[in-house]
């Protein structure tokens, strides 16, 4: 393990943890003003810093939001994380979302590239409901 590995570690769990709480700026504070993100449901880089928007104006509209199921691997500049994104509408519709992240890191350890790979099936019932099993 390099020494490099417990900070990324601990960034990690401190941007979804950010997430998780609602406090969109410390989890903006961990990316990168030019960091790029780019999520397999739409397949073209864009800002992650809006990413992140995108993301609270979901999370904002939900009755709760957590992760379960975490499993990370740990690189020198950059962090796989595995994990199951379980959301409960404000009309009680449940839904979990398999997700896999890969956060890239720069030397200062802070967030320059997010690749989110998702099921897109599920992800739909978000919007159009449905039963909350897993495609």
């Amino acid at each position: 393990m390099s020494d490099r590995q417990p900070d990324l570690e601990k960034r990690t769990e401190a941007f979804f943890s950010a997430i998780t709480l609602g406090d969109w700026q410390a989890a903006a504070d961990q990316i990168h003003p030019e960091a790029v993100a780019i999520q397999n449901i739409v397949g073209k880089e864009t800002d992650a810093r809006e990413l992140l928007q995108s993301m609270r104006g979901m999370v904002e509209s939900l009755d709760s939001l957590r992760y379960e199921n975490v499993r990370r691997v740990v690189g020198n500049d950059a962090v796989v994380e595995q994990h199951d994104v379980c959301m409960t509408r404000k009309d009680g519709l449940e839904v979990r979302l398999d997700v896999c992240i890969i956060l890239g890191f720069d030397p200062a350890g802070i967030i320059i590239r997010i690749d989110e790979y998702l099921d897109s099936a599920a992800a739909a019932r978000l919007l159009v409901g449905g039963d909350s099993n897993r495609a």
